[in-house]
C-alpha cells in the first residue's frame, strides 16, 4: 500500500477536474512543497460545508489523488494552486503527522471509462457549458474541455453541485455513469421522464 498527504475540502475534484485552493496553513504549504518536490502530489477528500477536516472519521473512504499543475505566491504566504484530478482512490487508513497533516494509506480505486455522449444525455452537455459561461472562473480551467465524454461531464457536474458528501460518494461509488446520468437528468431536466 502507499501513503500520501491528504487535503479535506469542502471544494471537491475528481479524476480529470480541475480546482484552485488558496492554501494558508503551515501543514498544507509544506504538503504543496513535498508534493513539487516530489512530483506525487497529494489526495483532496471531499468534506461537507461547515464540518472539521480534523475529524479523521468524517473523511469518507474515496478520495482523488491530485497534481498541482500551476502556482503562485500571495502576500502573507499564502499560495494560491491548481491541481488536476488524476484519479480516484480508497483510503485504507489515516495517520495524522505532528504539525496536523492527515497522511492516509491508499489504493487506486476503480475508474469511469470514456463513453461518448448520445442523443439521451446531451442536455447534461449543453447545461454544463451553460454553468461554465455563467462561471467562467471555473470553466477558465480547462483549455480543453471534454464535453463528448459523458463520463467527464457526470464528474464535472458532481463537483459543482451543492449535495452532501454522502451522495456524492455514492454516485462515484457506482462502477458506471448510469446512476449518476439518471440523477443529473432527474435533477437538471424537467422534461426528463423515466
Amino acid at each position: 500500500m502507499i501513503n500520501i498527504a491528504l487535503l479535506p475540502s469542502s471544494s471537491h475534484v475528481l479524476p480529470g477536474g480541475r480546482l484552485e485552493i488558496i492554501v494558508a496553513e503551515k501543514r498544507y504549504t509544506r504538503m504543496v512543497k513535498d508534493s513539487l518536490t516530489s512530483g506525487e502530489g497529494f489526495a483532496m477528500c471531499m468534506i461537507n460545508e461547515n464540518e472539521e477536516p480534523e475529524e479523521v472519521k468524517k473523511i469518507p473512504a474515496i478520495a482523488t489523488h491530485v497534481k498541482i499543475i500551476d502556482f503562485n505566491a500571495l502576500e502573507g504566504g499564502l499560495l494560491v494552486i491548481t491541481v488536476e484530478g488524476i484519479q480516484k482512490i480508497r483510503l485504507l487508513s489515516i495517520e495524522i503527522d505532528p504539525d496536523g497533516l492527515l497522511i492516509g494509506e491508499f489504493k487506486p480505486y476503480l475508474e469511469w471509462i470514456y463513453v461518448p455522449v448520445d442523443d439521451g444525455n446531451v442536455s447534461l452537455r449543453e447545461k454544463l457549458k451553460l454553468f461554465y459561461s455563467s462561471m467562467p472562473e471555473i470553466g477558465a480551467l480547462y483549455n480543453e474541455p471534454k464535453y463528448n465524454d459523458i463520463s467527464w461531464i457526470c464528474q464535472r457536474w458532481i463537483e459543482v453541485l451543492p449535495i452532501e458528501v454522502k451522495y456524492k460518494q455514492l454516485l462515484i461509488t457506482q462502477d458506471t455513469t448510469k446512476l449518476t446520468i439518471r440523477f443529473l437528468k432527474k435533477l437538471l431536466d424537467y422534461e426528463y421522464y423515466e
